[in-house]
């Protein structure tokens, strides 16, 4: 039985049963080891404009599939920063945070930068804060960057 003892005298299996034979029933099914989560270091870059805040589309399939976040990448990359023609300097160290998946847990540094609207690459928008509460429904791997977003799009 799940998380039960064993009922090998009502199982109809017992006549054949090599471990209810040998009285092991107690070590059967064995467990695999659970794995080691994967830790990935990552920034998130918390870009706004007069426009809002910018979010990209996750990717249909894998983690989050198709889902909006504030862009991010494995700590160490700088590809988004040159996306936008921008450099890491451009980027003020804003806050940290962390996520916990089954798999892999996310230790997450934000980065905040101010820019004029620009034309975003393909896949991302300019959020406001009624598009974010109403069109975008950003995962709670984020939520630690909730706060600050909130302030810079004016929420309190």
């Amino acid at each position: 039985l799940p998380n039960g003892a064993p009922l090998c005298e009502k199982c109809p299996a017992a006549a054949f049963c090599q471990a209810f034979q040998q009285g092991r029933i107690g070590e059967f099914p064995v467990k695999a080891p659970k794995k080691p989560r994967r830790m990935e270091k990552r920034r998130v870059y918390l870009i706004f404009s007069a426009q809002g805040v910018a979010l990209r589309r996750r990717p249909a399939r894998g983690l989050l599939a198709g889902l909006w976040e504030y862009p991010n990448e494995l700590e160490g990359e700088d590809a988004i920063p040159a996306q936008l023609g921008l450099s890491p300097e451009d980027f003020k160290k804003e806050t940290t945070g962390k996520h916990i998946f089954s798999h892999i847990e996310w230790h997450m540094t934000a980065y905040v930068a101010q820019v004029e609207p620009e034309v975003l690459p393909e896949g991302w928008v300019w959020a406001d804060r009624g598009a974010l509460e109403r069109d975008y429904a950003v995962p709670n791997a984020f939520s630690a960057f909730s706060d600050a977003v909130a302030q810079k799009l004016g929420y309190f």
